[in-house]
């Protein structure tokens, strides 16, 4: 897997795959998920970009409480 640090909080991002290789959910499923609110909305690194990423904390926090 690569590293994708955000500039502001050096803080470990990850990409939908690696989000869904994590939680053995669907892409598709994880962007129901986003969209209803059952799953952090990922964050714009590169605010004029297209991509997105997920901060690793959200994403511990949610299979924490599952």
């Amino acid at each position: 897997m690569k590293h994708m640090f955000s500039s502001e909080t050096n803080e470990r991002l990850l990409t939908y795959e690696e989000v869904c290789a994590v939680t053995q959910l669907s892409q598709a499923t994880l962007r129901r998920y986003v969209r209803s609110g059952r799953f952090p909305a990922p964050i714009k690194p590169n605010p004029s970009g297209r991509a997105v990423r997920f901060r690793i904390q959200d994403v511990r926090n949610w299979l924490d409480r599952l």
